[in-house]
Order: structure tokens, then C-alpha cells, then sequence
């Protein structure tokens, strides 16, 4: 029940943020709308944002953190540490400074279809954004060594920051010319806030050293795939906004909207149990102990697929009536919502691909090696870009949506088959078979109480409860159960 618990820890924090997410949303739905110049934001912060994936949360904290429980285990933890907060502040800030150079070179190649003008406002609001990587990685490196040392729940309130000072950013773009560089600014403060809530946590840990330690070879051995395997997933997105700036504006404002809505519950699930497991099962894997490595990893699997596919089932039930409750108003249009919502239809076929992979991924980071979920991604990204090109033509928006949802689903049936054959006996037939039993029951409870409802905050609110309440009365008690008699 260790791990689970870790994962509440972990997952509390992300709900919060998640839910604070959910507020930027319909702030920005509010004021913005879907529109060109948000479509020219979303845009600016591609690569700000792929580069915060690549060397904060996503590569570097990856790399980071089983090296660093390493270094702890060989009494070398405050060397180590010392050494990567300096390099940290020397490397980060080079990395700022090449990205807002390079700005008008990329820019156009990843909104190629935009009007000049909002192409212009693109390549501004890129070089504004560029501070945030720095902030971001930082709290990135951070956030490692905070999970290194058992703390979930205070770190994973990072992104509520961001969250906070975006929604703030958008109250306040009234006072900006274009409204747009209150977005920016906003993003900024919160980037800063997060910083500041991690160095207050790591109070008497904060010295620094020479900026380089003979364990740093190790990340980078371990960091080159998974820079690899993220930025190729990140294509994705990119290839999803080239194609879409050729659709009518505020296309990528609308795929952006079905992403967070999808993304919700695999930040609550998926990133929460790979944020707790991490940590385990590198000491597993560094201590050789393979058996315990197996059962972690079973009971990781247990948990994200017990509450992944009753999720799923929600999407699909609730989702229509959650966007217009959420996004419907201010200067967020009617024909925004349908494409909204036929967005996240066609995101939510993956939903369980996506959860399951931020899962094997940490698992192939733990046994060192990274470059299973690099080869992986390479394969789901060329098939997204196929369909991509196949679908948008016929199915604008909604295409490009549903080749994504397929590439996720690829990729973590890939995965789990190689994970299979380097750690047999993970998973089990009859746990998948349960699971799906509880997503049935949770999808049948939540749609026997939508049907009678007519307005949508009734259709939410009654289908939340009456699936949360299945759930509660069958799947969380196996799955307690399950957990205690794998462990």
C-alpha cells in the first residue's frame, strides 16, 4: 500500500494543479476564445515548452533522479547534488539565450500557414517566453531531488503556480497591447513562484559546488535516448499546430483545449503513479533486487489501469457536457465547442495508451534503458504524421486528434510487449479483465445517470457521482485488495 500511498501524495498535489489548470482553461476560453492570436501563443510556447520537457521535467528529471538515489546510496548525495545545482545555473541560462536567437529561423517553420501578421506576433511572444525555460528547469531539477528524498505532495503543486500566474496573466490582459503579452507575463510570474516554493523545501540544501561530478557521465549516457524519446513524442504537437495553421484560425487554439481536458486524467493518474514509482524502482534496480523491481511494477500497473479505463469511459460520457459547462461563455463561440469536443473524442481513444506509457517509460529509465521508449516513440510518431496527413484533409481538427489518440495506443503496446520480455510476469490477464470489468460497471452507472438529466452542469455533476460512486462501491476495493496481496 507504500506505492499507492506515494501516488495519493503525488496525485493530490497534481489534482490540485490540474484543477487549477481547468481554471486557465476556461480563463482563456473566456477572454480569448478560439482565436488567432491565442493560436499565435500556443504556437510561442511550442518550443519553450518542448525544451521544458527535454531538459526539465521530462529528460533531465528522468535521468536525474536514479543517478542521484545512486549517489546517495554511495554517501556521494551532497557532492553530487552541489554539483548539479551549479551546473543548473550556468547551463540553463546559455540554453535561454541560443533559443531566443534562434527564434526567427523556427518560428516559421512550425506555423508556416499563418497570416503575416499573426506569424509576426508568433516569433514576439517566442523571444518573450524564453526566461521560462530557465525557471522551468530549474524547478524541474529541483522537484528530483525533492521525490530522491521521499517529498511528493509539495513538489507537485509546481504547475499550480504556472496555473495561478497564467490565470492571472489572462485577468490582466486588458492592460496589455495585444492582450496576448499578458499570457507571458503571467507565465513568467508563476515560472518564478514554483522556483521559489522549491528552494524554500530545500532549505540547508541549497550549497553549491564545482559544476561537474563524475556521475554526470552517467546521465548523460542515460539522458541522450531519452532526450531522443521525448523530443520525437513532442513532434507530435508540432507536426499537429504545422498542419492546423493551415486550417481556419483558432484551430490549434481548439486542439489545444481537447489536450488539456485529455490530459487531466493523466496528470491525476498516470503522472502521479510515475512520479511515486520512479523513485522505487530505481532503488530496486540499483540494488539488483528484480523480483521486488517485478511486483512494484505489477502494482504500478494495477493502479493506473483500475482508474485509466473507468476515466476513459468517463471522457467519452461526460465529455461533451463538461466542455460547454466549462468553455461555453465569454468569447468562446458555439462552433468552438462541437470541435472541441470532437477533438477530445478523437484524443480519447489513446487515453489508455498515453497513462500506460508514462508508466513503462520510468520503468525502462529504472533498468537503464532508455532508448526502448526512444525507439518506441520514433514508431508512434511516423505513424501520427501518416495519419495526419491522411485525416486532416477530410476530417480537419478531429483528424489530426484521433491520429494522435492512435500513436498513443501504438506506443504502449509496444512498450508493454518489450517490458514483457525484460521483466516476464508484470502484468496478468486477469487483472486487464478486472479492469475493464470495473471501467464497464463505472460507464453503465455513469450513463444511466446522464440520461434523464437535461441541462449540462446536471449531466456532469450526476455522472461524476454516480461514477465515482461505482467505482468507490467495486473497483477501489479490489484494487486495495489486489495491491495488498501482490505486496
Amino acid at each position: 500500500m507504500a506505492l499507492l500511498g506515494d501516488a495519493l501524495k503525488a496525485g493530490l498535489g497534481t489534482g490540485i494543479s490540474r484543477v487549477m489548470g481547468l481554471g486557465r482553461e476556461i480563463a482563456l476560453a473566456h477572454i480569448f476564445g478560439a482565436t488567432g492570436e491565442l493560436d499565435a501563443f500556443f504556437v510561442a510556447l511550442l518550443i519553450p515548452h518542448l525544451l521544458r520537457r527535454l531538459f526539465g521535467e521530462g529528460g533531465l528529471a528522468a535521468a536525474f533522479l536514479p543517478r542521484y538515489v545512486q549517489a546517495l546510496k554511495e554517501g556521494e548525495g551532497e557532492r553530487f547534488r552541489r554539483a548539479s545545482l551549479s551546473f543548473a545555473l550556468l547551463f540553463f541560462p546559455a540554453l535561454c539565450l541560443l533559443g531566443t536567437a534562434l527564434v526567427p529561423l523556427y518560428v516559421p517553420l512550425l506555423a508556416g500557414g499563418f497570416p503575416v501578421e499573426r506569424l509576426e506576433l508568433a516569433i514576439s511572444l517566442s523571444r518573450a517566453l524564453f526566461p521560462f525555460i530557465g525557471l522551468a528547469g530549474f524547478a524541474a531539477l529541483l522537484t528530483g531531488i525533492l521525490n530522491a528524498h521521499g517529498r511528493f505532495f509539495l513538489p507537485s503543486l509546481g504547475p499550480a503556480f504556472l496555473n495561478l500566474g497564467l490565470m492571472a496573466g489572462a485577468l490582466a490582459s486588458c492592460f496589455f497591447h495585444p492582450p496576448v503579452y499578458g499570457l507571458v507575463v503571467g507565465l513568467l510570474f508563476g515560472g518564478g513562484l514554483q522556483v521559489l516554493s522549491q528552494l524554500l523545501l530545500l532549505r540547508g540544501k541549497l550549497a553549491l559546488g564545482w559544476p561537474w561530478h563524475p556521475g554526470f557521465r552517467d546521465i548523460g549516457r542515460r539522458i541522450g535516448p531519452v532526450l531522443f524519446g521525448l523530443f520525437v513524442a513532442e513532434l507530435n504537437a508540432m507536426v499537429d499546430n504545422r498542419l492546423a495553421s493551415g486550417l481556419p484560425g483558432g484551430s490549434i487554439s481548439v486542439l489545444q483545449y481537447g489536450m488539456r481536458l485529455f490530459q487531466f486524467p493523466i496528470g491525476i493518474i498516470a503522472v502521479s503513479v510515475a512520479t511515486a514509482i520512479l523513485p522505487r524502482l530505481s532503488r530496486h534496480g540499483a540494488h539488483g533486487e528484480w523480483d521486488a523491481f517485478r511486483k512494484e511494477l505489477q502494482r504500478g500497473t494495477e493502479i493506473l489501469l483500475f482508474l485509466i479505463l473507468p476515466a476513459t469511459a468517463g471522457l467519452y460520457l461526460i465529455g461533451g457536457p463538461t466542455v460547454h459547462l466549462l468553455f461555453r461563455h465569454g468569447a468562446f463561440s458555439s462552433g468552438a465547442a462541437v470541435e472541441t469536443i470532437r477533438v477530445l473524442e478523437g484524443y480519447g481513444v489513446g487515453l489508455w495508451g498515453y497513462g500506460l506509457v508514462y508508466l513503462f517509460s520510468r520503468a525502462f529509465y529504472a533498468l537503464g534503458r532508455p532508448f526502448v521508449p526512444a525507439i518506441s516513440g520514433a514508431l508512434a510518431v511516423a505513424t501520427n504524421i501518416v495519419l495526419d496527413i491522411a485525416l486532416v484533409g477530410p476530417w480537419g481538427t478531429f483528424g489530426l486528434a484521433i491520429a494522435t489518440g492512435i500513436a498513443g495506443a501504438l506506443d504502449a503496446t509496444v512498450q508493454g510487449v518489450l517490458l514483457w520480455r525484460a521483466i516476464p510476469g508484470w502484468i496478468s490477464g486477469t487483472t486487464v479483465l478486472q479492469a475493464f470489468r470495473y471501467g464497464g460497471i463505472v460507464a453503465a452507472a455513469t450513463a444511466a445517470a446522464t440520461l434523464p438529466c437535461g441541462a449540462d452542469y446536471l449531466k456532469v455533476l450526476c455522472g461524476l457521482t454516480a461514477g465515482l460512486g461505482a467505482f468507490a462501491l467495486t473497483g477501489w476495493r479490489n484494487l486495495k485488495a489486489g495491491i495488498r496481496g501482490g505486496g
